[in-house]
């Protein structure tokens, strides 16, 4: 006859042990579930939504035409492309992308940090400020080799051609 101290012991071990099982066999579901592909032409196309509304706010602002407008235009792109690169990040990437998909992000980034230099960069200084200039028309063929390499056209600078 089982004294009550031993079924209790009992218990607490099978407790014990189904707790285990239920815990293996949890973390074994959750190492073979397998994580779904992303449709690269359902990202491409995404990415490109991404991009054409970076153009549209980019097109609607207003040319600077001396000191003054060129620092409030330098900062309002850079505002854009922060954005555009939250958005990009955003994105769900397929993995034969991921590389291209973190160098375009780095571009963008690249590139808002520049317009915020060129925003903060006297046009007094011409020396400076064409550097700062060369640096984001750099970053600028970058992004468009870039958009090339991963067939997304719309996210080529405005007034690209295709190639």
């Amino acid at each position: 006859m089982s004294t009550p101290s031993s079924v209790h012991g009992l218990r607490t071990r099978l407790t014990f042990w189904f707790a285990i099982a239920v815990l293996a066999a949890s973390a074994t579901a959750c190492a073979t579930e397998s994580v779904v592909p992303v449709d690269p032409a359902a990202y491409r196309s995404e990415l490109g939504v991404v991009c054409e509304q970076t153009k549209q706010q980019q097109a609607a602002l207003t040319d600077p035409v001396d000191a003054a407008t060129t620092v409030a235009f330098a900062q309002q792109v850079a505002v854009i492309l922060s954005a555009e690169a939250n958005a990009v990040r955003a994105l769900q990437v397929p993995a034969d992308l991921d590389n291209d998909h973190r160098a375009f992000i780095q571009n963008t980034d690249d590139q808002a940090r520049q317009w915020t230099t060129l925003a903060s960069t006297s046009v007094d200084d011409p020396a400076a400020f064409g550097d700062v200039q060369t640096a984001i028309l750099q970053l600028t063929l970058g992004r468009d080799d870039l958009a090339v390499t991963m067939n997304v056209d719309a996210c080529r600078a405005a007034g690209s051609s295709a190639s």
